[in-house]
């Protein structure tokens, strides 16, 4: 009966131990995946601070390239639509297109400008300065000044944004030159 009883305790010791052995595997398993999941967590919450960091810095500089470009933009909004009057500025572009227009055979001159005082267009959303311009140039280069007012306010070209708004031509003319006034509106911000 001992005999017996030390074999039932030696198998289940045996079981016991089997089943202690099999129970320590499974929690040293789990324990060990747990462990390396961590480590995936660590190393995956690493390459994420990293992918932020980037995006912080790419962030950034599309800020800085924003503003350049922006900044550009305006100088060269308000160089065809400026803050104020800025009558010279406006004399002068007459003045520098009057200059590279007037040849012998195809002359362009201006007598005179007078400047009226500015107003706010109907809408109230910009100023308008008038202003009366008597010329006298051939009929090419006539042309060639209406077209220079119709491509006035392209970022392109940098004229000042203006307008047609009347027309007057002294049909008495001599050499094929043409004597004119024309009125106009030179628009600026308000």
């Amino acid at each position: 009966m001992d005999k017996i009883k030390n074999k039932i305790e030696t198998i289940l010791s045996l079981v016991l131990l089997a089943g202690l052995g099999i129970f320590g595997f499974l929690r040293v398993t789990a324990y060990l995946d747990l462990y390396n999941y961590n480590i995936d967590l660590a190393a995956s919450t690493i390459e994420v601070e990293s992918s932020v960091n980037a995006i912080a810095t790419e962030l950034t500089e599309a800020k800085l390239v924003f503003q350049d470009s922006n900044s550009a933009k305006n100088e060269e909004i308000a160089g065809v639509f400026p803050d104020n009057e800025d009558i010279t500025s406006l004399t002068r572009a007459f003045d520098e297109f009057s200059v590279a227009n007037n040849f012998s055979n195809n002359p362009f001159f201006i007598s005179s400008i007078n400047y009226n005082d500015s107003d706010e267009s109907d809408d109230g959303k910009y100023m308008v300065l008038p202003f009366t311009m008597k010329a006298s140039s051939s009929e090419n280069n006539f042309y060639k000044f209406l077209e220079y007012i119709e491509t006035s306010g392209n970022l392109d070209n940098q004229v000042r944004l203006m307008g047609v708004d009347g027309i007057s031509i002294n049909l008495a003319t001599d050499d094929d030159v043409l004597s004119y006034s024309l009125e106009l509106n030179a628009y600026f911000q308000k």
